[in-house]
């Protein structure tokens, strides 16, 4: 700032001068008081404008988040009905014929709340569903088609599993666990194998071999139940009822390389019940509906896009469903 202040001729300086130099440090300092002011309220308001934009988003998040678990979940039972009707029809058309009739009334109907939904199939891996399902006349052992073979492949050259479940009637399996119906799994340099057997009415053994190079590990759990229950095995969870055996997962006794594996029953005579699994599409295993277990065409994995748009949030995302696997 200039200097304003006048001096007199002795050299003093003028009253007037001095009291207008007061003057503008007083308008300074009110400026800058008033500049001050001014920027701590546009930052409040930048702050109170962002908290509303994040709550606005958090808001609209949680609702597309929601529509995503709905849609993945509606899905997913459409791929199970389609497999309970694969003898019908091509899998693949049907699902995505149901699909497409799916997105068009959840559009229509989050278009009455304002929202743009759209649901899309972007890609699809075939499978195949093998299962026995026989319960009406009685529960069937684990043997081959003819019911004469208790050592037998089931699958061969599978690269991922999914979906794996076996349900036994647990009165009707081995005492001994050295000629028990087992579950084997065969691949280069290793193999894994369950074995379910019962040295009681009211629990079921189960034992998890995973053999190497190095050495065979075997762990064995004992789990209670109610005497003469059906026990329901989930190798691909790795539960027995329920109950977490976490060396019954598949994925690390199987599924943990690049290679492929057979799956293998072993005395199958000594166990009664039912099983289904989904498997990639091997070469060598077509469809046949002659007699169990059942070779049905099905689908592995389906990947689908889902967008929700609202005029506060825009959200969008690629979704893959292949329920009940642990190796994805």
């Amino acid at each position: 700032m200039a200097d304003v202040s006048l001096f007199r001729r002795d050299g003093r300086e003028d009253a007037d001068s001095v009291e207008d130099r007061a003057q503008i440090i007083l308008i300074t300092g009110l400026t800058l008081a008033v500049l001050f002011v001014a920027v701590v309220l546009l930052l409040n308001t930048v702050i109170y404008t962002e908290n509303l934009a994040t709550r606005g988003a958090d808001a609209g998040g949680a609702e597309a988040i929601e529509f995503r678990d709905g849609v993945t979940e509606d899905l997913i039972e459409i791929m199970h009905r389609e497999h309970r009707n694969a003898s019908t029809g091509d899998v693949g058309d049907e699902f995505d014929a149901r699909v497409a009739t799916y997105a068009r009334t959840v559009a229509d109907l989050r278009a009455r709340d304002g929202v743009i939904a759209d649901v899309t199939v972007t890609g699809t891996k075939p499978g195949t569903l093998i299962f026995q399902n026989e319960t009406s006349t009685g529960l069937r052992n684990m043997t081959n088609r003819s019911g004469t073979t208790p050592d037998w492949t089931v699958a061969s050259d599978v690269n991922q599993t999914r979906d794996y479940q076996l349900t036994v009637d647990s009165t009707r399996v081995s005492n001994d666990e050295s000629g028990a119906f087992a579950v084997v799994t065969e691949r280069p340099g290793a193999n894994w194998s369950v074995t379910l057997s019962n040295d009681a009415p009211d629990a079921i053994n189960v034992t998890v071999s995973n053999g190497t190079g190095n050495g065979t590990t075997n762990v064995s759990k004992r789990f209670p139940h109610e005497t003469g229950a059906n026990v329901t095995i989930d190798l691909t969870a790795g539960t027995v009822d329920g109950d977490r055996f976490s060396q019954l997962v598949w994925a690390e006794g199987v599924q943990n390389g690049n290679d492929t594996y057979d799956i293998r029953y072993r005395n199958g005579d000594e166990a009664f019940g039912t099983y289904s699994f989904v498997i990639d599409d091997p070469d060598d295993t077509a469809s046949d509906w002659s007699s169990r277990p059942y070779v049905a065409d099905a689908l592995y994995r389906v990947n689908v896009e889902i967008r929700h748009r609202t005029p506060e949030l825009t959200y969008g995302e690629e979704v893959r469903l292949a329920p009940g696997e642990r190796d994805a």
